[in-house]
């Protein structure tokens, strides 16, 4: 996590601008459906707290993340307006669980009007997405986080903490034909 600037991306994104304003969502002129949302979204914060901590700023983002030098670290950027993050919240929540005992932090950070800037800073291409860094080589992955590719994201995980890494066969073909670039050792065979 050395030398890490968070600045203000110049270009707005639109579809992290329509998260944060989704005409979809249900006006209510009514005060207690605004007070029964925010009860339903304090108590789920309630339920992760021991084990999830939320940002709400870059500082935060700064002290929890950036200066993290002992633990692996994974983020979840979420919005509470796209249905996809709800879903997969309580699959995050279970990988917490899981991992809650082997040094490794868990943070959301919601798209808010004041995370806004953060989500763009990191290029968070879509919602929910997550980060996992490493605390001596910074982030390592970043990667889907829906219900779908939570399983990727565990296994991901599990290299970093376990050591544990499942490698598919080794490709056929040189360097070239497999990646489309070589090392500088390839060129030395051929010499």
């Amino acid at each position: 996590f050395h030398n890490f600037n968070i600045h203000s991306p110049s270009s707005t994104s639109s579809c992290h601008l329509h998260a944060i304003t989704n005409p979809l969502r249900r006006q209510s002129s009514s005060t207690s459906t605004s007070k029964e949302d925010d009860d339903t979204k304090n108590k789920r914060q309630a339920k992760h707290s021991n084990l999830i901590q939320h940002i709400t700023s870059i500082t935060d983002y700064k002290n929890l993340v950036v200066n993290e030098q002992h633990n692996i670290t994974v983020v979840r950027f979420y919005s509470h307006y796209c249905r996809s993050c709800r879903a997969s919240e309580p699959h995050f929540f279970k990988l917490a669980q899981d991992f809650q005992h082997h040094n490794v932090n868990f943070i959301e950070v919601p798209l808010t009007p004041t995370t806004k800037v953060l989500h763009e800073a990191l290029d968070v291409p879509s919602l929910p997405w997550t980060h996992i860094y490493h605390p001596e080589a910074g982030l390592v992955e970043e990667r889907k986080v829906s219900k779908k590719f939570i399983g990727e994201v565990r296994s991901a995980l599990r290299c970093y903490v376990y050591g544990e890494c499942s490698l598919e066969d080794a490709p056929e073909g040189s360097c070239f034909e497999v990646y489309g670039e070589c090392a500088i050792d390839d060129f030395e065979n051929d010499a």
